[in-house]
């Protein structure tokens, strides 16, 4: 079998959050995929600062972080994309007008602009997140890869009609991932494959929610969890059993793979 390269979710793929945890059929797995010259990537919604040092536990040195606009290949940076810093004010302006709240995330920070809601503790519950620190106007001096903006109401398409330039994907139901229109994750997928001449057939994505569509998508074999969402099941190849029933290494095994 050729080398494959398998781009990995974490939160809801290979982190069991009834737990937080990886389950040890997946450490398992990922390292009897590394074993036989497989390469596994992080392919995440998430910040690098919001790694807590998953990717150095598992032995991984690639990334794809904050949906596809920071890509690390090897410890190296190989890509970077930050949202037009005009852009990022108007919203800021936006939303501070509506008490509505915002975190910013960059290379190395995730933090708040402000926390009047108290929605961003309920949404770092559900990914077992540290609670940001507030730091105003932070977007300042900073690049800005991504937002998340702390919001539940089902009206949220009117911020896409605001800021056409602007992507808004729910992550989880407090808060909603804010990029640069024109993909997600498989940006970086895009990336790393013209960077290393990777055949596309040679690629794996597997993920769980919203955000892993045009990831599964673009892959050569897209696998969703069990417990992933519909409109992902219905994007993807094959469909895993749930993270916390060992899914993720009976999927490869199904596949051979281990």
């Amino acid at each position: 079998m050729n080398k494959k390269y398998i781009f990995i979710d974490l939160d809801g793929t290979i982190i069991d959050h009834s737990t937080n945890s990886i389950p040890e059929s997946t450490k398992k797995a990922i390292n009897l995929l590394q074993e036989k010259g497989h390469e596994i990537i992080i392919a995440s919604g998430r910040a690098p600062a919001l790694f807590y040092g998953i990717d150095k536990t598992l032995n991984i040195d690639s990334y794809i972080a904050s949906n596809g606009r920071i890509v690390v290949y090897k410890d190296e940076l190989i890509h970077s994309e930050y949202i037009d810093k005009k852009v990022v004010d108007t919203l800021v302006k936006l939303v501070e007008k509506e008490k509505i709240d915002l975190a910013f995330e960059s290379m190395t920070d995730y933090v708040l602009n402000t926390d009047i809601t108290g929605l961003s503790s309920k949404f770092s519950e559900v990914y077992h997140l540290k609670q940001p620190e507030v730091h105003y106007n932070y977007h300042l001096e900073n690049d800005v890869y991504q937002m998340v903006m702390f919001y539940t109401k089902d009206d949220y398409k009117r911020f896409e009609e605001l800021f056409p330039t602007l992507s808004f994907h729910f992550s989880n139901k407090y808060g909603i991932d804010i990029n640069a229109a024109g993909g997600m994750k498989e940006i970086g997928m895009k990336r790393i494959i013209e960077e290393k001449g990777i055949s596309i057939e040679d690629t794996i994505a597997v993920g769980d929610g919203l955000n892993d569509i045009s990831m599964i998508k673009f892959a050569h074999c897209g696998i969703a969890m069990g417990n992933a969402q519909k409109l992902l099941k219905e994007a993807a190849d094959i469909i895993a059993d749930d993270v916390n029933n060992d899914g993720f290494y009976k999927v490869f095994k199904k596949l051979k793979m281990i």
